[in-house]
């Protein structure tokens, strides 16, 4: 049976992630143990986090922590309350228009494991709360929810907050015209970049690998630390009228301007002393094994980023992260590449707004190592390749140029532009045009 694809279930990878240097923020609220079942202020209480996060645009609950990420008193025996039915009964019992939240079971690093719900983002219409809570507490009748600077989960407090509830629903309504529209049209605006460019963006690439080398050069290279088996990095730059950002604010664009729609999101800013990221010879550099702990190869991140608006990540693939059911450096994911694609096509067009011109063009350079004998397959077994389709060459280099501020609308067209020839490697698989479209869509969802 060749080339058959399975259904689409809701992507359950990466929640783990989550769960790694846990801290609150916009995309992730933290709960202590919650009675859900029983008790209605507790339900009220999740109640407005999970319209709050929908309303900004999705993101998790994860349940059983305190505000400061340590895991808090009073465990329950057993999760067998926190489920898909019965969140969604609170989801229905408070929210209008109503969603779907996911709910998984994940293990954390102490052992343990912690509800994590996943809330949908993509809303077309704000959603606010269709009553109050016990005593007229925690929720209000006909109140809008939305996450808010602290963080923290409330009311919108001013003009600019309420513009960007609305904005974000038009911009969700807006985006599926889109998809629409790519049923009838086909193709992506291509850009040449200027050979110059080109090279010099190559050039920071290649050095960039050199200069991973350099930091791991006393590592063991069987070590996970190391990517023995593969690895998938990126680069890019921005060229235009851009300004050049003093260290102490390019990191703060860093920080503000991360791609939050995965677990272990790209061009990830640490807060751990040991992790931190530092300056090396005027360019930030963040390598997160900087504390001797192998993390998985998934998890190693090394990133650079210069003043002047180049870019760097190396990360091993996620295939190879131990799993008792699979052997690393045997599988290639189907789905994997558009989300770490799209993140970073995402993250240059924050980061060209960030230096001051949101028309700057991105000049992304990306290669995947370690291919030969891998199968093309699906982790999650939403997607599963039947035909055994596998790679013959070692290493996939590919570059791409695009305007910053098309990338938005053009995400999975210049998606497809760079990962339709890395699947044809294996046995020239023909990439189904509707994947990336998809994959990106549940990516900014939140569903994973």
């Amino acid at each position: 049976m060749e080339g058959i694809l399975t259904s689409m279930a809701p992507i359950a990878r990466n929640l783990a992630d989550l769960l790694i240097n846990l801290r609150e923020t916009l995309d992730v609220e933290l709960k202590e143990w919650l009675d859900i079942v029983t008790n209605q202020d507790h339900r009220a209480i999740l109640a407005k986090a999970l319209i709050a996060l929908a309303n900004h645009g999705g993101g998790f609950v994860v349940v059983g922590f305190t505000d400061q990420g340590a895991p808090a008193a009073n465990r329950p025996a057993n999760l067998g309350a926190y489920t898909p039915d019965t969140v969604n009964s609170v989801v229905m019992g408070y929210a209008e228009p109503t969603f779907h939240c996911d709910v998984s079971h994940v293990a954390a690093p102490d052992g343990q494991h912690y509800p994590i719900i996943t809330v949908p983002g993509g809303h077309h219409v704000p959603i606010k709360a269709r009553r109050d809570g016990p005593n007229g507490q925690t929720v209000r009748n006909n109140f809008y929810y939305i996450r808010r600077p602290g963080p923290q989960s409330e009311n919108p407090q001013n003009g600019a907050e309420w513009d960007a509830l609305i904005r974000r629903c038009i911009a969700n309504a807006r985006e599926q015209l889109l998809d629409q529209m790519r049923t009838i049209f086909a193709g992506a605006p291509t850009i040449e970049a200027p050979e110059d460019d080109l090279v010099l963006t190559v050039r920071w690439f290649d050095g960039s690998l050199a200069r991973w080398a350099e930091v791991t050069a006393n590592v063991d290279p069987q070590s996970s630390i190391k990517f023995p088996l593969g690895h998938f990095a990126v680069g890019y730059r921005l060229v235009g009228n851009l300004n050049r950002l003093p260290a102490d604010q390019l990191l703060e664009a860093l920080d503000r301007g991360q791609v939050r729609h995965t677990g272990w999101p790209e061009f990830w800013v640490p807060t751990r002393a040991d992790l931190r990221p530092y300056i090396q010879n005027d360019t930030i550099e963040c390598w997160v094994a900087r504390d001797g702990e192998d993390h998985g190869p998934a998890h190693n991140d090394f990133w650079r980023a210069s003043l002047d608006g180049y870019f760097f990540l190396i990360r091993g693939l996620q295939e190879d992260e131990a799993h008792p059911r699979r052997n690393p450096g045997s599988l290639f994911d189907i789905t994997i590449p558009a989300w770490r694609v799209g993140e970073v096509l995402l993250h240059a067009g924050n980061m060209a707004r960030k230096f001051g011109d949101d028309t700057a063009r991105v000049i992304l350079v990306v290669e995947w190592t370690g291919l030969a004998g891998r199968v093309l397959s699906n982790l999650e077994g939403r997607r599963l390749v039947f035909d055994n389709r596998q790679a013959q060459q070692n290493i996939f280099r590919t570059t791409l140029t695009a305007q910053a501020d098309q990338i938005n609308d053009s995400l999975p067209e210049l998606v497809t532009q760079v990962i339709a020839p890395l699947y044809a490697l294996f046995d020239f698989f023909r990439l189904p045009a509707t994947l990336p479209a998809e994959e990106l869509g549940r990516m900014r969802a939140n569903r994973f």
